[in-house]
């Protein structure tokens, strides 16, 4: 079985036409969904970029890897290793488990470079950086380098292809007449309007309305120097959708090359991000600073020949941990003791999953934060805010309030005192597993203070 990864950085499953968008953002990406099953409620079990990865590749909370961040202590990537030949089995990396058992394993990315994280490519047999810019190469330039391969190996069977795209990450970069499809497409989203920006204007920090470049001007068409009104935002919503516009197109590059092929029907296709990026949420705009819904729930989209039922949608609280197991478990392959993750095979052929209760998810780059989901409601608590208008603990019901707008914490104490609970069974469960590691967030508050 071929498999096609397109690792999609910063984006937002609200912002894609299978999700319900309403501007034409993905047509593409949107086919692929025609073909398989979305997933509603999954979520990065840490944030932002390595992290989230680090957890997707080695199939483990932060908690138990080590990382939580990009830098310093909240990157130190921890895990038991055999003195010679890799992992220790039970907590074997994901490409390593594919690669045992028969599976090529292929990367292009730059994604290891960027963030100096080497052991990222701990299991691939093929590792292809297009170049050197670290995340600032386009996604024309990633397809040179995949669908060469591509062309090169129409032969091959039993592979894992992971493709990285960045340009939906800020800022956004492309060529203006990508925009130009939106023209006869407003922006609907009504929130936030002007008197809400206006309140922003008085909360500083990086990627705030006043903190999005230095002197408030913008070297980048697309994008607003800063987010002093409506059509500032609207402007910056339009960039952003004209980034994942130009990803699209490069998807459907890739779509095209495998149905010219004959591999459209055969070929395994998987969309998914290693988080999102705000839009408001917390008078944050166009980056990751935080533990908020709209940084961690990302798309999920599978294509996968004769296990899914076409155009489904899946709700159940699922973290990326979850997708090294399904991904061995529909394979047929064992899946490492030690991972946190859980298969969720059945979820693909309309299989009635009850999911998680709950989930605990984690922030350290700016913020430091961990956050509890139930079905209904999102708990954060904050360790330490970064100078951001964050309160200690903050509710809110996501089923009236997708913004985060509203903090209820002090009108729900029970649901506080519930969520605190789940998150103390969290990480206590986390520490039976064994092989404890000190926790990470600990860590960056200490280095913090010191």
């Amino acid at each position: 079985m071929r498999i096609i990864y397109f690792d999609i950085d910063c984006l937002r499953p609200d912002h894609l036409g299978c999700y319900g968008y309403d501007r034409p953002t993905s047509p593409n990406i949107d086919s692929i969904a025609k073909e398989g099953i979305r997933f509603g409620h999954y979520y990065c079990s840490s944030s932002p970029c390595l992290p989230s990865r680090t957890a997707l590749m080695s199939g483990r909370f932060g908690i138990r890897s080590g990382v939580c961040s990009n830098v310093s202590k909240g990157a130190d990537f921890k895990i038991r290793k055999k003195s010679y030949g890799g992992p220790e089995a039970d907590n074997e990396m994901f490409m390593r488990q594919l690669r045992k058992n028969g599976y090529d394993t292929i990367s292009i990315s730059n994604f290891a470079d960027r963030h100096n994280a080497w052991y990222f490519m701990c299991g691939f047999g093929e590792f292809y950086t297009p170049n050197l810019k670290s995340g600032y190469e386009t996604a024309k330039e990633v397809n040179e380098v995949a669908v060469r391969w591509l062309e090169n190996n129409k032969d091959k069977e039993n592979y894992f292809l992971h493709i990285n795209y960045w340009d939906t990450h800020r800022v956004y970069k492309m060529d203006e007449k990508w925009s130009e499809r939106f023209k006869d497409s407003p922006v609907k989203q009504t929130w936030p309007d002007e008197e809400t920006i206006k309140g922003h204007q008085d909360i500083k920090g990086p990627f705030t309305a006043t903190g999005q470049f230095k002197n408030n001007i913008s070297d980048f068409p697309l994008m607003p120097g800063s987010i002093s009104n409506r059509a500032d935002f609207e402007k910056m919503i339009t960039a952003y959708d004209t980034s994942i516009a130009y990803v699209d197109h490069h998807v459907g590059e890739i779509i095209d090359h495998l149905r010219k092929n004959d591999m459209w029907d055969d070929t395994v296709l998987i969309v998914s991000s290693d988080h999102g990026d705000a839009f408001g949420e917390h008078g944050i705009y166009s980056d990751h600073v935080c533990a908020d819904e709209c940084i961690h729930n990302v798309p999920l989209i599978i294509k996968w020949p004769d296990k899914v039922i076409k155009e489904h949608r899946n709700d159940s609280l699922l973290y990326n941990v979850d997708l090294a197991p399904t991904v061995c478990d529909i394979l047929g392959f064992s899946i490492p003791e030690d991972w946190d993750g859980v298969s969720f095979k059945e979820s693909l052929n309309g299989a009635k999953r009850p999911g998680r209760k709950y989930l605990v998810w984690d922030h350290a780059l700016y913020t430091v934060q961990r956050a509890v989901r139930t079905k209904d409601h999102l708990m954060v608590r904050t360790y330490d805010d970064f100078g951001y208008m964050f309160d200690p603990v903050e509710l809110y019901d996501m089923r009236k309030d997708k913004y985060q707008i509203e903090n209820i914490a002090a009108l729900e104490p029970d649901t506080v005192k519930e969520c605190d609970a789940y998150l103390t069974e969290w990480i206590f469960d986390q520490h039976k597993k064994g092989h404890v590691i000190p926790d990470p967030i600990i860590e960056v508050l200490k280095e913090r203070q010191a």
